[in-house]
């Protein structure tokens, strides 16, 4: 509710995007999106455990209307930063599973 009520505000002060930190679960960050009247993207985070667990991050907030990512740590923190790249760009632009996007890091 806090990131919801923070997105808004950001929207009505003037904010073309905003880039927020994703809430955890598809159902709640769907009503941030719902409720900002310009694109939202997610904030990177926190460094993940998992590479699964960072991508079903991302996969959850564009599945709930999220427009994309703004990813730092979780990137250039990776052991293969490229090959990161790759994956999060399967998810992003290519609508893949995460599945499909833990390939890439093959």
């Amino acid at each position: 509710e806090l990131v919801a009520h923070a997105a808004r505000a950001g929207a009505e002060l003037g904010a073309d995007v905003i880039k927020t930190n994703y809430t955890g679960d598809p159902d709640t960050f769907k009503d941030v999106v719902a409720g900002c009247p310009v694109p939202v993207v997610m904030a990177g985070g926190p460094k993940t455990e998992t590479d699964a667990e960072f991508l079903e991050m991302i996969r959850g907030c564009l599945d709930a209307g999220g427009r994309g990512v703004a990813i730092g740590r979780n990137v250039f923190q990776h052991p293969d930063p490229t090959k990161m790249t790759r994956a999060i760009t399967r998810i992003v632009h290519n609508n893949t599973s995460v599945e499909k996007a833990l390939e890439e890091l093959k």
